[in-house]
């Protein structure tokens, strides 16, 4: 029984049309020199319980920045600085940062779950046609802890969307497999850092 079950969500997942669909945009900072400083990947900031947001982060920064990328929990063993540091933070932040890290760079994420309405399948509607979404994004920034700027700020959404009618009544057809919120979000994570080390400068 068991063994037919996992079939059946096999089929679900090959067949499912819940293929999401990502954009991307660059406010600033499109093409970064990677190649000198030190790098902070701060603990990234998420409106979902989920530790994959860091490792995929880190895993993916450090095929960009190598040795040159430094995390927090390291950093903490010999300097006083919190285990989180500010989303946003003022000049004055960036400086005190600066000087107790003696770090160049601060790499900031913020990754949120839009809409989760279908979770990890979408069925079929008793009240008419019915289109639901899940739907992720993930804004990257970067300061520069010297000039005390932000040299980078981007952005990468992930949505897929299924609409579902009372005929869709066949088992299949009842439920599809989509990609979950969550899922989007840390996608939307390591889609979005792939596309600095794409067009990272020479």
């Amino acid at each position: 029984m068991i063994n037919k079950l996992l079939l059946l969500l096999l089929v679900l997942i090959l067949t499912g049309c819940g293929g999401a669909k990502y954009n991307y945009n660059f406010d600033r900072g499109k093409k970064l020199n990677f190649s000198t400083g030190k790098w902070i990947l701060n603990k990234p900031y998420t409106n979902y319980e989920d530790n994959d947001a860091y490792s995929i982060a880190k895993n993916e920064f450090e095929e960009i920045l190598g040795d040159s990328l430094l995390e927090l929990v390291e950093l903490r063993k010999t300097k006083l600085i919190s285990e989180q540091l500010p989303l946003d933070p003022i000049k004055k932040e960036l400086k005190e940062i600066k000087e107790f890290t003696g770090c160049d760079f601060l790499i900031n994420i913020d990754s949120k779950v839009i809409r989760d309405e279908m979770g990890s399948f979408a069925h079929s509607s008793n009240f008419g046609t019915v289109t639901k979404y899940n739907e992720a994004s993930t804004t990257i920034q970067i300061f520069n802890l010297n000039t005390l700027e932000l040299i980078s700020e981007s952005t990468a959404s992930g949505i897929v969307d299924e609409t579902k009618t009372p005929e869709d009544d066949g088992f299949l057809e009842n439920f599809d497999y989509t990609t979950p919120g969550r899922i989007l979000a840390l996608k939307t994570i390591k889609k979005l850092i792939r596309k600095y080390g794409k067009y990272q400068e020479e």
